[in-house]
């Protein structure tokens, strides 16, 4: 088995701290052989340089891109998946600076779980803070992170949606893969022990992903106001939960349209501003954080 690791490093001062605990515990607990395929377009040269001295870490020169946002990431992670599988790796793992293993073995255990009808390891509705594939997915199905506008406009795709709810990410398109070609994907269960609003969840006991560090952490590190409170905070991720589980996806819409102003300010804000709190506790203490976060507690 030999691993491919596909990250886009894309990010600023703030969120330093996150790239060596990141590298630090895939270091940690991968096993097996791999190598790191780094996306390093606009990162700035001082990370660069860094990511350059480890020896595990292959710096990819990617096509630059005036793309932003969703479809930048999904730019840089369709160059890097070919680059890996044109290097030989027989699996492929994608991770964001913010998600990494906290279980040795992991990268055996989630090859465990793929098989013939089973295409996929992934968490929280297919997100690529971790999605594990196989060579051979790839090669025969070519599947690519984002859709064309044909594709997002058949019928298969509104019936994939209405399935599966999958979410608006850089990975919606592995998962429309799969589905339109009769294949199902394993979701690794949440055991998170306490809920800090959203900043970092633990998949399995085995992949943890902190969450919005970048476009949250950053933004939001020094913003306060009303509506903060934890209370507050979690109320209203039980009010989110509630609707979507409740609500046919086309309402849902139509309300985040109509009163987008309303739930920005006394919906996201609050959470945002509480989620990048919490953000910053983990910098200051990532294993004490993580120990908070585990069932029992390691």
């Amino acid at each position: 088995m030999k691993l491919g690791i596909v990250v886009v490093y894309l990010f600023e001062e703030a969120s330093a701290p996150l790239m060596e605990i990141h590298l630090r515990h895939i270091e940690h607990h991968t096993r097996i052989p791999y190598v790191i395929y780094a996306g390093v377009n606009r990162l700035g040269s001082r990370f660069r340089d860094e990511l350059a001295r480890r020896p595990e870490v292959r710096i990819c020169e990617c096509p630059d891109t005036p793309l932003r946002g969703m479809k930048e990431h999904a730019h840089y992670l369709e160059h890097l998946v070919r680059l890996a599988v044109e290097d030989g790796v027989s699996h492929v793992a994608t991770l964001h600076l913010d998600s990494f293993p906290i279980c040795s073995g992991w990268a055996e255990e989630l090859a465990g779980k793929l098989s013939s009808s089973c295409a996929l390891v992934t968490i929280d509705r297919i997100n690529t803070a971790c999605l594990f594939f196989d060579r051979e997915f790839y090669l025969c199905y070519q599947p690519s992170f984002l859709l064309s506008t044909a594709e997002r406009e058949c019928a298969g795709y509104r019936r994939y949606i209405d399935e599966f709810d999958p979410l608006e990410h850089s990975g919606i398109g592995y998962g429309f893969t799969a589905y339109r070609n009769g294949k199902s994907w394993h979701y690794m269960k949440d055991t998170t022990v306490i809920d800090y609003t959203g900043a970092g969840r633990v998949y399995d006991d085995t992949i943890f992903h902190l969450g919005g560090a970048v476009h949250i952490g950053e933004r939001y590190s020094r913003e306060s106001g009303g509506f903060q409170s934890a209370g507050w905070g979690r109320f209203m991720k039980m009010v989110v939960a509630a609707a979507r589980v409740g609500m046919p996806r086309p309402v849902r819409m139509f309300l985040t349209r109509r009163f987008r102003a309303f739930i920005e300010r006394f919906v996201d804000k609050p959470q945002f501003i509480l989620h990048a709190q919490n953000i910053r506790r983990f910098k200051e203490d990532p294993e004490k954080y993580l120990r908070l976060l585990r069932k029992d507690g390691r």
